[in-house]
């Protein structure tokens, strides 16, 4: 009788750790398999007591040529191809479907039509250590709000955040 409770327990258990571990796997497939991509945004630093300082990002790549056509509700899931460029990727097209295969420098990555437009999907906070809070806020300030951001992408259009960058200084990873 008590066994057969340990491994019900133990089953349950394991069903909460393997939910909990596919949480982040699109992320670590993307930080382990992706291309690099660098995206310009414009951060803003708001404070959240449960998670502390962070940098929502919109990205430039968010409003991407043949939008309006597109004719996407918010709840709807599109892919933005990027087409690398200096100093960093530019939006080239929007697609319901993800692209059957990016070549010559182009990448899709998933974005999810909201209200206030398309956003990047798992791209949107960046979380910046409270000792280089006021570093970070000083370099933004000093390039007028605008920043590039390196983020990996793999074949299913899924990101992964790397860095924050000021031109080639790293301001948070």
């Amino acid at each position: 009788m008590r066994s057969r409770s340990f491994w019900r327990l133990a089953a349950v258990l394991a069903l909460q750790v393997a939910i909990l571990a596919a949480i982040p796997l699109r992320q670590v497939r993307a930080r382990l398999a992706g291309t690099v991509v660098t995206l310009e945004t414009v951060p803003f630093d708001p404070y959240d007591v449960l998670s502390g300082y962070y940098a929502t990002l919109r990205y430039a790549a968010e409003s991407p040529p043949g939008l309006a056509e597109a004719r996407l509700a918010p709840g709807d899931t599109a892919f933005i191809v990027l087409e690398r460029a200096e100093p960093a990727w530019r939006a080239v097209g929007v697609a319901r479907e993800p692209p059957a295969a990016t070549a010559g420098g182009r990448v899709a990555v998933r974005a999810l039509m909201t209200r206030r437009g398309l956003e990047i999907v798992s791209a949107g906070r960046f979380y910046v250590p409270e000792t280089r809070r006021a570093e970070v806020d000083e370099a933004l300030r000093a390039r007028h709000g605008t920043a590039l951001v390196d983020l990996r992408v793999d074949a299913a259009g899924d990101v992964a955040l790397l860095r924050l960058r000021d031109g080639e200084r790293v301001l948070a990873e």
